[in-house]
Formats: C-alpha cells, structure tokens, sequence
C-alpha cells in the first residue's frame, strides 16, 4: 500500500506492505471534544484556569509592580499558529493579569524554548505571536530565542540526585515570574510534549539535554509513548524541580490539552 507521511509542510510518500497497521492521528482513535474555538470562549476558559492554579497562588498574585517577567514559549515545531491557538490566547490572558497587578511592559521578556532545534527565526515568531503581539514586544527587543550551546547566557546549577547536569537559560533563572506557556499533545514518536519536558528540554544547555535524549534513555523498555514514569520523563521532572529549587519559586504553568489540529480540549494552570 502506498502511503503519504506528514513531513515538514508537506508529505512524504512510501510504499509499504499491504497488512502494515495504520493508526492515523485523530480519526483511528477520535480525538476528545475541543472547546468553542472563538476568541471569547478561549480567552474567558484560558482566565479561569490562570486565576484558579493547580497548587499555587494565581498569577495575579505573584506579580506586583517591579517584577520582571519572562514567558517561556514553545517553538513552532507543534502548537499550532491560528488566531486562536493556545500561544496566542494564553499569552494575552496573562499580559492582562500581569499588567492589572502592576507589572510594566519593559519588565517582559520573550523566551522561546527551542532546546536543540533551529533557533526560532523572526517569521516564526510573527506566526506563533500573531501581528500585534509581535509588533508589540520584538522592535523593543523583548523576544528572543533560547542557544542552548551559549554558555555565557546559562547558570550552572549543578547536577540532580542522579547526576545529571542543570544548566538553565540566564534570563529565565533571574526573572521574578517565569511563566510557560505549554501544550500537551500526542505525537507519534515521543508520547506528549508538556509538563516538565518544556523546561528541561527547550531552556537548558545541551549537556543536560544529552542526559535524556539519548538511545541509553529513548530505547529502553520503559520507554512507553504515553508512560509518564519512564526513566526519561523521571529525568524532565528531576531536572525541573531541580530548577526551581535552585531558583527558589515554582514556573507558573499554562498548559493546554491540544487535539490533533492543535484546537484546546482542556487548559490547565499552576
């Protein structure tokens, strides 16, 4: 049978034998209901979750006048870039809170968190932000991307218990608030991204990357997709707790539930 494989921004054809199983994404297995995607019903869902967090006080809360911010974004590798994609939504639901408890925009920074992959380029970023947010923040010079193989911009936090070694991005370790704006979302080769994956693979140097994403880590029996105690998601969760003991205050998550067209099912924050 002839198939065709999602690969870049466009598909990649292969011929493979006819009894070969197929799981197609969202239609072999249908994906959960997605919320109302229209701005309002996004906004208002993605305000609750911010102002009601999962074991820590709300964002609003946490900011106050002369703090200093920086948001941790996801690369354009998943997430999706819609009008209305988590990205986009979450970040305004924040900048309102921010700005509503004190905080001043020349006190924000933008951090994206791409690890090992390409540096995010200024088009990317215009579509993972959309015009206004990016016309706000880039002539400014508040957006920036993560180099995970600069040194002079990480603080070297040692090592977890187990050894591996914590190197975090500079700007995010100084700031009052950082805050990730994540996703959860299937995909074929590695379970979910989200959770403490974000932090410990997208702001870290490339030394603590390799302590998880190697063969002795990714082939191990253990290393179920959808597992979430496999020895790899063991490292994220280690590196990130390690991380925010060193910096003394937890990240704020904003994390979405996406489907297989990136549309938010559920939006959780703490």
């Amino acid at each position: 049978m002839k198939l065709d494989f999602e690969y870049g921004h466009g598909l990649m054809s292969a011929n493979l034998p006819d009894n070969t199983d197929v799981f197609i994404p969202g239609t072999t297995v249908p994906d959960p209901e997605c919320l109302p995607q229209d701005w309002d019903s996004l906004y208002n869902a993605t305000l609750e979750s911010i102002r009601n967090p999962m074991g820590m006080p709300p964002l609003k809360e946490l900011a106050a006048p002369g703090k200093t911010v920086v948001f941790v974004i996801p690369d354009i590798v998943k997430g999706g870039c819609q009008p209305t994609s988590h990205r986009k939504v979450s970040i305004r639901a924040c900048l309102d809170e921010l700005y509503a408890a004190g905080v001043e925009k020349k006190d924000i920074l933008f951090m994206f968190s791409n690890g090992l992959h390409p540096r995010a380029t200024v088009s990317e970023m215009k579509q993972i932000l959309g015009e206004e947010l990016f016309n706000e923040f880039y002539w400014t010079n508040q957006i920036t991307s993560h180099d995970s193989e600069d040194y002079e911009h990480m603080v070297d936090l040692g090592t977890t218990k187990r050894g591996d070694p914590v190197l975090m991005n500079k700007y995010v370790f100084d700031c009052d608030i950082p805050i990730l704006i994540g996703h959860t979302q299937g995909n074929p080769y590695g379970g979910y991204s989200g959770g403490y994956k974000h932090c410990a693979t997208g702001i870290t140097h490339w030394r603590s990357i390799a302590s998880h994403h190697v063969p002795k880590v990714m082939h191990r029996d253990d290393f179920t997709p959808v597992s979430g105690h496999s020895l790899m998601r063991t490292k994220f969760d280690e590196i990130g707790m390690h991380m925010e003991e060193k910096m003394g205050h937890p990240f704020f998550c904003c994390d979405a539930v996406l489907d297989t067209y990136s549309r938010q099912i559920a939006i959780f924050s703490g």
